[in-house]
């Protein structure tokens, strides 16, 4: 296997050949456009994108910037010359890759004399690298205007320019190409061209007719991200130097001549480039970074307070052991027995840290994420302990109405980090425990992405839950692919494996929604899945009814819900309809049991009109008896309405199984399961009897109330009903 180093040399001069820009021209129609004969976008057409024969964009920017080392000579080759240069890059680039791992000696490896960490400094360089795109262009679009609001003088008296203004200049520059490329195919009738650059090329006048601004602010804006050929390219000399290009993406060829190969890179740039003009002024520094770090925690706890609502979610909040502040949250969220605690983090990514040095890439993971989890787990244990006062900023009292089931430690991050995912995995030192989970690390853009697609209380919460349960057993580039995961198939695999590795074209959905939601296209705003198995049927209006609640036992009945499978969801809706024609006939009580003996729980559906005090009393009972009948931990009991075809309410059961003698003989009427109702091929079958539950055990009043609130039933739900 051949060295990186004699691999990139060559790739350079081949990328210095005469014409080369025409190449480059070729990759990038064929590797960063979706290529379709219809009009609309399926996930089948957006899964080209994922095909191992395109050139990755780190790739593309790579020779785009070894090309840009050298003179560019724009005089036309012929189609066999750029067949042949093309052919060439694409089998340097697959050694490239391969070079990056290297050869394994596993006889010096188990001698020790190839450490672990070399060759896990090996493999997280070249999950940087390879990472898939973990943000979508338009998230840069968009968060990019929140992201530098505060800096909005310093760009216009720096640069000249509104900085909401790049948005529409960048939109006119896609909108241009997409126009030239459409009508360069449909001229062809092929999607084999001579000559590819015209349709990445551009001019001031262009753009102005399209974006509606002056030409000489639009050259203002075109300035700030745009570079000549040479520039800024010195020291370019492996694949993860800083690429200059990267952060100036537009070309400039000739006089008001301008070519920019990458969409989503000039979408990056607005996001990203800012940085480097704030860090060239040693005045305004400090402040800008000020500015990322404030951006990180507004947007966070914005976009949480949307699905959460605004008054679930704080800001700042100092806790207090004793007279003493013993640590501060950037972002809290309270919502029932939950709790989210949030610390954001605005570093950057180190040149030496995408080189893969094991050093530097620990020094900055601990600076943006470990520092960070520290802060969040003394929070959590702090917010677990007896005594703790919480304060806002104004000083005032913050009081909490529950105490917490369920801790979760979130770190967020400002800037996309290639590879976040598998970082975490490998650097992350943690702690969890029964009520402190496995810490979730993510980016802004992750963070608007479940709050896009997850906008209600119950979905957020079930899916990080579930993604604290895997922990580090599920292996993926970055989270949107397990997102998709959640969202496809409940991130429920077949036979429990150790390990589960996630490509990155499950994705595809996810992105077709969001491309509705955010471009305006015509194709499903909600991946098909999880939020979409249950519309239309009795569970999903039982869902619709309790997921924005913050009552304990609602919580966990949606919890559960959302934990079965396809054909269990299917076999109690094809239950509740059976239980409403069975009471159209009869006008009598019918109910269903199904219980989870595995996970020591189960489920009670009552389907009757009794008055509310009666169905109450009769549920609270039925579930006692069946979840001491089975020895489960935890019941859940609904009553629907047969007539109104709708939720009327649901108790909650949460206790430690205790072997009773009065309670052995209030079950020992109870018909077993087996003749209450079997499964057959996947459906519930009910025995024809009314199944009428004649003992109603009694709650006493100050007795624990059963729904599971841990206060007393005088207290809780004596009345409700």
């Amino acid at each position: 296997m051949r060295e990186e180093k004699e691999i990139f040399t060559e790739l350079e001069n081949l990328c210095s050949s005469p014409g080369y820009i025409y190449v480059i021209a070729f990759f990038c129609f064929k590797d960063t456009f979706i290529h379709t004969a219809g009009e609309g976008l399926t996930a089948e057409t957006l899964s080209q994108q994922f095909d191992k024969s395109r050139l990755s964009r780190t790739e593309l920017s790579s020779i785009i910037g070894l090309m840009c080392k050298g003179e560019v000579s724009l005089e036309p080759i012929s189609r066999e010359e750029l067949e042949s240069l093309a052919s060439k890059t694409w089998h340097l680039l697959e050694d490239l890759h391969r070079s990056f791992l290297g050869p394994v000696d596993l006889k010096a490896f188990l001698s020790g004399q190839v450490s672990a960490e070399s060759s896990k400094s090996h493999f997280m360089r070249e999950a940087i690298f390879y990472a898939g795109e973990g943000v979508y262009k338009h998230q840069y679009r968009d968060l990019a205007k929140l992201r530098y609001r505060r800096d909005a003088q310093w760009i216009l008296e720096n640069k000249g320019f509104h900085f909401d203004d790049v948005g529409k200049v960048f939109g006119a520059i896609e909108s241009l190409q997409l126009s030239k490329i459409n009508k360069m195919v449909n001229e062809s009738r092929s999607l084999i061209l001579d000559n590819y650059l015209p349709m990445f090329q551009f001019n001031i006048m262009e753009l102005t007719a399209l974006c509606g601004l002056e030409s000489e602010y639009v050259a203002l804006i075109i300035e700030a991200f745009s570079s000549e050929i040479n520039e800024g390219m010195d020291g370019f000399n492996s694949v993860d130097d800083f690429n200059y290009k990267n952060a100036f993406p537009i070309l400039k060829l000739e006089e008001d001549s301008y070519v920019s190969f990458q969409g989503y890179s000039i979408w990056e740039s607005q996001y990203e480039s800012p940085f480097f003009w704030f860090n060239s002024d040693k005045r305004y520094r400090s402040l800008a970074s000020k500015n990322r770090g404030a951006f990180t925690e507004d947007f966070t706890a914005e976009r949480l307070s949307e699905v959460f609502t605004e008054n679930n979610v704080y800001t700042n909040i100092d806790i207090f052991d004793g007279k003493n502040k013993a640590a501060e949250i950037d972002v809290f969220v309270v919502f029932g027995n939950a709790a989210i605690v949030i610390q954001a983090k605005s570093k950057k990514l180190t040149i030496d840290a995408r080189k893969g040095n094991s050093l530097q890439l620990k020094e900055d993971f601990k600076k943006a994420v470990q520092d960070a989890y520290d802060q969040a787990y003394l929070c959590s244990t702090l917010l677990d302990k007896e005594g703790v006062v919480l304060k806002n900023t104004d000083g005032d009292m913050v009081h909490l109405r529950n105490k917490f089931d369920a801790i979760y430690p979130i770190c967020v991050v400002s800037d996309y980090y290639p590879a976040l995912a598998v970082q975490a995995r490998n650097f992350l030192k943690y702690k969890a425990s029964g009520k402190i989970k496995v810490p979730y690390v993510m980016d802004v853009f992750l963070v608007d992405l479940l709050a896009e697609i997850l906008d209600t209380p119950l979905f957020f919460l079930d899916y990080i839950r579930k993604r604290a349960s895997f922990g580090e057993s599920i292996l993926s580039n970055h989270e949107l692919v397990i997102l998709s995961t959640y969202l496809k198939q409940n991130l429920h695999f077949d036979d429990n494996p150790d390990l589960v590795v996630l490509e990155d074209n499950i994705s595809s959905d996810l992105e077709l929604a969001m491309l509705a939601r955010r471009e305006g296209e015509d194709c499903p705003s909600t991946p098909p899945g999880m939020l979409t198995i249950h519309q239309g049927t009795h569970i999903g209006s039982i869902i619709d009814d309790i997921k924005c609640s913050e009552e304990f036992g609602l919580l966990n009945l949606g919890y559960h819900f959302l934990s079965l499978g396809g054909e269990s969801i299917g076999a109690l809706n094809d239950a509740i309809e059976k239980m409403i024609r069975l009471y159209e006939k009869d006008k009598r009580h019918h109910d269903i049991t199904a219980p989870s003996v595995e996970q020591k729980t189960g489920l009670t559906i009552h389907c009757n009109e009794d008055p509310l005090d009666l169905a109450y009393k009769k549920l609270i009972t039925h579930c006692e008896k069946r979840k001491y009948s089975v020895a489960a931990e935890t019941w859940h009991g609904v009553s629907f309405s047969p007539l109104r075809r709708r939720f009327r309410f649901a108790t909650y059961h949460a206790s430690p199984h205790q072997q009773s003698a009065e309670m052995d003989g209030l079950v020992s009427d109870l018909p077993s399961l087996a003749d209450a109702r079997k499964i057959e091929n996947g459906k519930f079958k009910f025995s024809s009897r009314n199944s009428a539950i004649n003992k109603v055990a009694k709650v006493g009043r100050n007795e624990r109330c059963p729904c599971g609130s841990d206060r007393k039933y005088k207290k809780c739900c004596l009345g409700k009903y």
